[in-house]
């Protein structure tokens, strides 16, 4: 089976990205590592409406509210309103 120009391009980014993290210092194995890490497909995650759900349900139960659901979208936008004093101790930014 002949390779393609597609397989032959992403080969040679792969050594290219290979390169530049020892490069950088990282030893080779921990190179091939990272790059397996960036090109391995991520698992689904599955059930994690239904443990909230039971979350809920249990907090409910013992007559607690449950938490407030905050995005990470919304914890980032706090950071960038609010971020830290330059100086410890200093108001923050306005």
């Amino acid at each position: 089976m002949a390779t393609t120009e597609a397989q032959r391009q992403y080969a040679a980014d792969l050594h290219s990205m290979f390169t530049a993290l020892v490069d950088e210092g990282f030893t080779g194995d921990q190179a091939v590592a990272l790059l397996c890490c960036l090109i391995q497909p991520q698992p689904a995650r599955t059930g994690s409406a239904d443990r909230n759900k039971q979350v809920s349900a249990l907090l409910a139960a013992a007559g607690k509210k449950p938490p407030a659901a905050r995005s990470p979208a919304d914890d980032r936008a706090a950071d960038l309103w609010n971020p830290p004093a330059p100086d410890p101790g200093a108001p923050a930014h306005d």
